[in-house]
């Protein structure tokens, strides 16, 4: 089993998950970084599976799918921005040969988001951030957001590992602290995400089951209190 989360650019990542020689990428949208990644692993991937069709994710597709002759998997609302060769629509579980993947439907961010559960973690792509939730002023619906985390994460395994799409850790908890300043779970991640880049090595996980602790908007109390909490954030 190989699971591997990789950053590019300032601060997206993009996972690998591999079976024996089943391999997927997932939001690989810097090629160069991806293939660089599965040659360290020795494993050709057969699938690129996208938990959202924004190109800082999806942007990589074309010429991943080319180059490795890979299988492109992801929710047709988003097919506007990239060209899915399997639709994830209705899916809750995605078998791409030995890997076998839960798939939650959690549109909002836009209108295809998915969130991926493999092996104890969590894939949230732009929908549940460290600390934070994605934005939606790109083809998204902070009503259906507000939705999707209502209905979809408290019926998920609290222990579940969260690996967003973007680091955006350092710059959510600031807004945390700020509007519950006797947050202590929250002044310590911000401690220890602050130590972590000053040391050159990337952020712990955390459990989802934490993120109660740290991520006012799985707090929200309501889909009108979480709109207007994201319309905060968006000024912020």
């Amino acid at each position: 089993m190989i699971f591997e989360r990789r950053r590019f650019g300032r601060d997206n990542y993009l996972y690998l998950l591999a079976e024996g020689n089943d391999a997927a990428l997932v939001d690989p949208a810097d090629p160069e970084v991806a293939l660089e990644v599965a040659r360290r692993h020795g494993v050709h991937p057969r699938w690129i599976v996208h938990t959202h069709g924004h190109a800082d994710h999806s942007g990589g597709s074309a010429r991943l799918r080319g180059e490795l002759g890979a299988e492109v998997v992801g929710h047709a609302a988003d097919a506007a921005w990239f060209r899915p060769d399997r639709d994830l629509a209705g899916e809750v579980e995605l078998a791409l040969g030995a890997l076998r993947i839960g798939v939650h439907a959690a549109p909002g961010h836009t209108p295809g988001s998915v969130l991926l559960e493999w092996r104890g973690r969590l894939l949230t792509g732009d929908t549940l951030f460290w600390s934070g939730c994605g934005n939606c002023r790109h083809g998204g619906d902070p009503a259906r957001l507000a939705a999707s985390f209502r209905e979809v994460f408290p019926g998920l395994d609290p222990r579940l590992e969260v690996h967003p799409g973007h680091d955006y850790a350092e710059a959510n908890l600031p807004f945390v602290l700020e509007r519950e300043p006797h947050n202590t779970a929250a002044a310590g991640r911000l401690a220890a995400v602050r130590a972590a880049r000053a040391a050159g090595v990337e952020p712990e996980a955390t459990e989802l089951g934490e993120e109660l602790l740290l991520n006012p908007f799985l707090r929200a109390g309501g889909d009108g209190p979480f709109v207007e909490l994201r319309a905060q954030r968006d000024r912020w």
